[in-house]
């Protein structure tokens, strides 16, 4: 079972191919295949309320046992025993506590740690909403007798049953994490000592919180010694949050989702077990890959078995060498097979990024991807796809250049010979060895499209925004919609040709800014991936104070919350609308009050490009459109700024400034844009000064200074010097 601490795993050799390699015993893997019901006496485990699962070896006898704990309070345990098939789980015995049977009467979850000083596991319950009992173990370490007597604390509301128990910052003492059905995550630092644990308030914990019921696993899931996040969550979907810190200062890296290994795709339980998902992890087949487990909310318990990345390299190997022609005509109408191509790709993508293939491994895997792309040219060489033939082939072969591309960290070196085995060339070539981009078009676009957005791409600060592969989906057809592709960070542009005009200023604009919607509209999706995601880290002040100008842009009666990135305070905000007479206090009638009094007059120049109230409720929108009219015309969106500064609306400068500010890398210089029909764009750099918070005080262009003058983190005084 995987542990809560790094430890020795003896090795056996696995063959891989052709190629032998020393393995652990226990792999890892991200990839399980369809789940069955676990049985006990040729009957299923179905409790008929909700159930939590966990696998401890409770007898400690070296055989993993289920232990549950169910929706009223009770808790079991199926002994395990060994067979040729693997673990066998027994008839359940009820687990107690002195006397004591029952746990409350709701859901409840339960794990086993040493964690009140004794040699063997205590018993630690998550129960009656938002209790925590803790009940040393007694007696002999082989039998599962506990103290009635219990260690009692509270923790969030709603946890109800959902915890894991971990030393989270490496101090020595056993920590509580807990989710809930709200979907916070936190974390109960104990400060007591190793005999008497003790709890005080909780801390968020890294900022995870997923909507609805969050149960963790804290486990050192990727085997680095470095304790991580399994977190399963309403929907039956399974999500990893793999350790990039220390072992004393943890950080989580964005999650991955656990796999389907046969059909592709998010593993998801919520069909079958109807709602939540409560895993652990153990090898019970005895094949030496990691299987899962998990209960939910209507009592069943599932078990799936692990399937390790060599697998699915065999499994490809053989589907190709079953398929040397053809496989895009039979995938166009058998979805079993597609379903199983697209999956191998995807699990070996997953298994790759996840951190749990060693290095030996990660190597030979990709040697082995590479062969299969040069043996099968007809798959995986860039080219022209008839889609109406073979409508997938684009996002296959695309598939396989994006787990090619994402099995090591990124270099030029790395982007050459990508480019090189795949057959790129032109301006495709270019975007990848450059920029880093896969350009996945089923090469439609003309060779003057790609050396345009090529120039503009490479005119962006590279470090500011963070994309992998940009998509045309109108140009791959209706297989692309069936299945497309998956890969780190991506977007989609418009399927046009150069040369259709869009003014992208409103018509109080100082003039017309007319630009090329097919270049803009690439210029709108790369700024998706800049304030909002890897933004959130280069400036996060400025990520935040993207919601504190919505605030703004609303006016006096629209209140966010003290951290404004978690948007509206709805209650003070219809407070304040119904004491001014805006709205009546009818439900019924609160979205179109709402709507209306954003969308009329005082508000409509509140936003440099559409409605306030839009961005409001799409915030991931705010920053992406203000690239429209930056990148169509730096200088004019600065003026458009100070027209309506002068005529009282102050929003548009301070939108200006935040993209100005972020593009500058908190530098004394910004690139300013200007781009036309057919994607021509010119480029100069202007200079810029800041205050001692770091803020734009003055901005030279155009002959004129601009200077600045702030109240908090928004612009009071503008000053424009000829």
């Amino acid at each position: 079972m995987l542990k809560t601490a790094s430890a020795y795993v003896p090795c056996v050799l696995l063959l891989f191919l052709n190629h032998a390699v020393a393995a652990p015993t226990e792999i890892l893997t991200m990839s399980f295949r369809q789940p069955e019901q676990i049985q006990v006496n040729n009957r299923s485990i179905e409790l008929g309320s909700h159930v939590t699962t966990r696998l401890f070896d409770l007898d400690k006898d070296g055989v993993m046992d289920l232990l549950v704990a169910d929706g009223q309070g009770n808790l079991r345990a199926y002994g395990g025993t060994r067979s040729k098939s693997g673990v066998v789980f027994q008839t359940p015995i009820s687990l107690q506590a002195g006397a004591k049977t029952k746990w409350g009467s709701s859901y409840t979850g339960l794990a086993l740690a040493n964690i009140a000083g004794n040699e063997a596991e205590d018993l630690i319950v998550a129960h009656s909403g938002n209790k925590i009992s803790i009940h040393t173990r007694i007696g002999k370490v082989r039998l599962p007798d506990f103290s009635e007597q219990s260690i009692e604390f509270h923790v969030q509301d709603n946890c109800q049953g959902r915890f894991d128990v971990a030393d989270w910052n490496s101090d020595g003492l056993l920590d509580i994490v807990t989710g809930s059905f709200g979907g916070s995550v936190i974390w109960y630092p104990n400060t007591g000592t190793p005999q008497k644990p003790r709890f005080g308030d909780g801390k968020p914990f890294h900022g995870v919180s997923r909507a609805y019921n969050s149960h963790p696993r804290i486990i050192d899931f990727n085997q680095d010694g470095k304790l991580d996040l399994v977190l399963g969550v309403n929907w039956g979907t399974i999500e990893v949050y793999l350790n990039t810190g220390t072992v004393r200062e943890p950080k989580l890296a964005r999650p991955t989702t656990l796999r389907w290994a046969d059909q592709g795709g998010a593993l998801n339980l919520r069909p079958l077990n109807g709602d939540d998902t409560t895993p652990d992890f153990a090898d019970l087949n005895g094949d030496g890959v990691i299987d899962l487990i998990s209960g939910g909310k209507n009592g069943k318990v599932f078990f799936m078995a692990g399937v390790g990345i060599t697998d699915h390299l065999l499994d490809l190997t053989t589907l190709l060498t079953t398929n040397p022609v053809g496989l895009g005509e039979k995938m166009s109408t058998d979805e079993e097979l597609r379903g199983q191509a697209f999956g191998l790709l995807g699990s070996m993508q997953a298994a790759l990024n996840s951190g749990l293939v060693p290095e030996e491994y990660r190597a030979q895997v990709v040697k082995e991807l590479q062969a299969l792309v040069s043996r099968y040219p007809l798959y995986f060489k860039r080219q022209k796809w008839d889609l109406d033939k073979t409508p997938h082939m684009p996002a296959f072969a695309a598939q396989m250049w994006i787990v090619l591309f994402e099995a090591y960290p990124d270099s030029i070196d790395h982007r050459k010979a990508l480019a090189r085995l795949a057959g790129f060339e032109g301006g495709y070539r270019t975007l990848l060895e450059d920029l880093g981009v896969i350009f996945i078009d089923n090469n439609t676009a003309s060779a003057e499209q790609t050396v345009k957005m090529t120039k503009l791409l490479s005119e962006m600060p590279r470090s500011v925004w963070d994309v992998e592969t940009i998509t045309v989906r109108g140009w791959l057809g209706e297989g692309f919609k069936q299945q497309g592709i998956s890969s780190r960070t991506g977007v989609n542009i418009f399927s046009l040709a150069l040369g259709r005009p869009e003014n992208s200023f409103p018509n109080d604009a100082p003039r017309r800014g007319v630009t090329d919607v097919y270049m803009i509209c690439l210029a709108h999706e790369i700024a998706h991936n800049m304030l909002d995601t890897i933004g959130r880290q280069l400036r996060p002040e400025l990520f935040e104070l993207k919601y504190e100008q919505l605030e703004h842009a609303a006016g006096e009666l629209v209140k966010f919350h003290p951290q404004k990135s978690r948007g509206v305070n709805w209650e003070l905000t219809k407070m304040n609308l119904r004491r001014e007479g805006i709205w009546d206090g009818q439900d019924s009638s609160w979205q179109q009050t709402w709507k209306d009094y954003l969308e009329s007059e005082p508000f409509q120049r509140s936003h440099v490009r559409g409605s306030v109230h839009f961005f409001i409720h799409s915030p991931q929108e705010a920053f992406a459109t203000l690239a429209n009219q930056y990148f169509t015309d730096s200088q004019l969106m600065l003026e458009l700024g100070i027209t309506r500064w002068q005529d009282g609306h102050k929003s548009s400068i301070n939108q200006f400034l935040l993209i100005a500010d972020y593009l500058s890398e908190k530098t004394n210089s910004v690139k300013f844009y200007q781009m036309g029909v057919g994607g021509d764009v010119h480029v100069e750099a202007v200079s810029l000064g800041r205050n001692d918070k770091g803020q734009i005080e003055w901005i030279e262009s155009d002959g004129s200074r601009i200077e600045f003058e702030y109240d908090g983190r928004l612009v009071q005084t503008l000053r424009v010097v000829r």
